[in-house]
């Protein structure tokens, strides 16, 4: 009984933050959409990257321009907090900014190979929006993936589980 009550708040926890737009929960997040010109309205939830839900539902040209709104503000914020500087990566910041301090190692090198793998995918993109929205999204997969392996061990996620980044990366 106790393991179900772990699992659904757990699960409660996950689903409130996948609900998030992309960014919401950052400090930047209002002022980067005002300098982007881009409404509340035009970002994806978390949610809708994680599982493509953007894809279904858009055509072509909408999905296009909506990816550039969102990758806009999402390179607006991660400049903000000094991880990119146009469509330069400072990979050290990002490393340390993004996995949380208080994991195991094992978890810790599974986000690590995670990350790397994104940066690896997003490398060679020149363009400043597309690369931060193709890095965030690669980001949420890798980090949805890991954490949810960790619910299935039993981890309660909830200690570790790094808020502040949650919605970027």
């Amino acid at each position: 009984m106790e393991k179900l009550i772990f699992y659904i708040c757990t699960f409660a926890l996950i689903s409130f933050t996948v609900g998030a737009k992309l960014g919401s929960s950052t400090e930047h997040y209002n002022t980067c959409l005002t300098e982007n010109n881009v409404s509340d309205d035009d970002m994806f939830t978390v949610k809708g990257v994680i599982f493509d839900i953007y894809n279904v539902f858009l055509n072509e040209s909408e999905k296009q321009e909506n990816i550039k709104k969102n990758g806009c503000v999402l390179q607006c914020i991660l400049e903000k907090f000094g991880i990119m500087e146009g469509s330069e990566y400072d990979v050290e910041k990002m490393r340390s900014e993004t996995i949380p301090e208080n994991i195991d190692e094992s978890t810790k090198l599974n986000m690590l190979k995670g990350l790397n793998n994104c940066i690896n995918e997003t490398k060679d993109l020149t363009e400043k929006c597309e690369k931060s929205f193709n890095l965030v999204a690669c980001g949420l997969k890798s980090k949805f993936l890991v954490y949810f392996d960790l619910i299935f061990q039993g981890v309660n996620i909830t200690q570790i589980a790094d808020t502040r980044f949650i919605s970027v990366l």
